[in-house]
């Protein structure tokens, strides 16, 4: 019950800003047009490339504004989303055709699938009527899903803990406790990005086996043995 209590609280805070706002930046709690697509950049630029072509899935997908920003760009990709604002979906199955947009609790169905990269971009900043640690357990509990999801890598922002502005409805985290979540708990192969404008920062979670593929030649094969 807890899950689903959080899920219509996070329908409270983003379905009156599209019914609001419609199909703008502001509609998904965005504040405009740049801001969003530096976190696109920041979430996509090194996972995404011209020569593999990659599934990504995009957790809490709004009104896919990630597909949009990557149908510019020369990547090879498949993109699928995950959404429960019902609003957004049916205006995104419009707009999108070509897209498949699930609606569903992720830490509650049964997802099997596997797609080679998971990506969430603005979902874990506004916890609405849900408590701080309260919502910090969901945020890594949704973290742990998204792992378990990919077959190479994750990729995550939030608002950072490191900052000169606060507001009282946004939610903050403290990077090294996000790092440290993953380091402990998915993978030692963990990247994080806080060297841009935003008060925020983006973290990427490999599998080892993903760096091990990039890494073939022999003289790296001993970082790869499992733990004695």
């Amino acid at each position: 019950m807890k899950e689903s209590r959080i899920l219509d609280a996070q329908k409270a805070v983003y379905r009156p800003a599209f019914m609001e706002h419609g199909d703008s930046p502001k509609g998904t709690r965005h504040n405009n047009e740049e801001t969003q697509s530096l976190r696109f950049e920041m979430i996509t630029a090194h996972l995404l490339n011209d020569k593999e072509h990659n599934t990504i899935e995009d957790i809490g997908c709004g009104l896919c504004d990630l597909y949009g920003f990557l149908k510019k760009k020369k990547y090879k990709f498949t993109y699928s989303g995950t959404e429960i604002v019902e609003e957004m979906i049916e205006f995104t199955k419009q707009k999108y055709p070509e897209l498949t947009i699930c609606n569903r609790d992720i830490l509650k169905k049964d997802c099997s699938e596997k797609y080679d990269f998971v990506v969430l971009s603005g979902t874990l900043y506004i916890p609405g009527e849900v408590s701080r640690e309260e919502w910090k357990e969901f945020c890594f509990s949704l973290i742990r899903k998204m792992y378990d999801m990919c077959n190479k890598a994750i990729a995550f922002n939030f608002l950072t803990t490191h900052r000169t502005f606060t507001d009282p409805e946004l939610f903050y985290l403290d990077p090294a406790e996000a790092i440290d979540y993953c380091l402990s708990n998915l993978s030692r192969f963990v990247e994080l990005k806080h060297n841009y404008p935003l008060y925020e920062g983006t973290i990427t979670v490999y599998k080892e086996s993903y760096i091990q593929e990039k890494y073939r030649n022999p003289v790296f094969a001993k970082y790869f043995q499992p733990a004695k």
